[in-house]
């Protein structure tokens, strides 16, 4: 697979050398375990079964184990939230950020990690529901401004009163369906088929990518100032951090950007929808495919008890970029998308749940971060 060599094993686990992934796909999903062995654990569709997990070298080292899911029992022992989640991730029938995000907020909700994630899971979903009504509105809102006439009406849309612009968004989606040929209620259902899968990217809006961009950039600032009086070997770390964070910053602000511009023209939109949506929702999901990772990686640093013991972690699990963020970027991206991946000999944080001393507090910080995976 993308000329590296890699053995599927199981039930007996070796590290695989080297992990340079051409396709994102190929690099997986992150999955938010809380079992201290599976902390970084990516889950991808395998050769010779339905799904596998790539996990991190637990002795810190170079190389990544990659194990049947249906086996990871046998590799580890698994927290009962982790049993449920493995599980139900077993069932799905495709691999994605969003798909691996909704299962796992449906095991949160069962309350196996703890209250805090069922309130976690529950707050995420009325997020997702007001950004969905947000998103049609705004799309709605940019149809009635391509469609209408220049001095059609003396008020402006968004300052229009309700019964007003129910009116005229009435109008923009009958004209719309008429230069389209086809029904109104064709068009508006397409319009709200659109508005799901630009819940999380947002038209006009802030959504949840853009939140989590802008909280990857303060990350990112805060461990460039950490660095700035480190010992050598933690400023080493937290600037391999801040430089792949950038590389991700700079992906995902463009590739936001190429979605966002799909609204300037609604009517070309809602045509490729209803010629084939793959398209459109493949676009639009690349910054959720670029961002996947980091969010795990920021909330070890904000939960970490000093920045000393969170780099060494948030350096081992930086996600690699696949050379296929190089089509998506529309330019060569060369020696960035080849920053090297740290590996230390022993991850310190992490020495003591190999004798299982302190897997308890691990155990619980892990299923803090599950709460800010959701």
């Amino acid at each position: 697979m993308s000329g590296t060599s890699q053995t599927i094993l199981a039930p007996t686990v070796k590290p695989v050398e080297s992990f340079l992934p051409a396709t994102f796909l190929e690099r997986g999903v992150t999955i938010p375990f809380t079992s201290p062995q599976l902390n970084g654990a990516r889950a991808r569709p395998g050769e010779r079964m339905p799904l596998e997990l790539i996990i991190p070298n637990p002795s810190g080292g170079r190389g990544v184990y990659i194990l049947p899911l249906d086996g990871v029992q046998d590799y580890c022992p698994l927290t009962i939230n982790d049993r449920r989640l493995a599980d139900a991730i077993s069932k799905l029938r495709g691999v994605t950020p969003d798909a691996i995000r909704q299962v796992a907020r449906e095991v949160a909700r069962e309350g196996l990690a703890g209250r805090a994630a069922v309130a976690a899971a529950k707050q995420a979903q009325q997020n997702d529901e007001a950004a969905q009504i947000q998103a049609n509105f705004d799309l709605l809102i940019n149809l009635v401004l391509q469609t209408e006439r220049k001095g059609e009406e003396p008020t402006p849309v968004e300052t229009a009163n309700p019964m007003d612009l129910e009116y005229r968004g009435r109008r923009a989606v009958a004209r719309t369906a008429a230069r389209l040929g086809c029904t109104q209620d064709s068009a508006a259902a397409a319009l709200e088929q659109l508005a799901i899968v630009f819940q999380d990217v947002g038209v006009r809006n802030a959504a949840r990518i853009p939140r989590e961009l802008e909280n990857l950039t303060c990350v990112r600032r805060d461990v460039t100032t950490f660095s700035e009086t480190a010992s050598d070997a933690k400023a080493s770390e937290a600037q391999l951090i801040a430089v792949s964070a950038d590389l991700t910053i700079t992906l995902v602000t463009a590739t936001l950007a190429d979605a966002r511009a799909l609204v300037g023209d609604i009517k070309k939109l809602l045509g490729d929808w209803f010629s084939d949506p793959a398209p459109t929702m493949q676009l639009l999901a690349r910054p959720d495919w670029l961002l996947d990772g980091w969010n795990r990686i920021c909330a070890i640093w904000v939960s970490a008890a000093s920045p000393e013991d969170a780099v060494s972690e948030m350096a081992a699990l930086i996600p690699v970029i696949p050379r296929e963020a190089e089509l998506w970027s529309g330019s060569r991206l060369g020696h960035l998308i080849d920053v090297p991946q740290y590996r230390r000999a022993v991850v310190r944080q992490l020495e003591d749940w190999r004798t299982g001393v302190t897997v308890t507090d691990l155990i619980a910080r892990n299923e803090a971060l599950f709460e800010k995976m959701l």
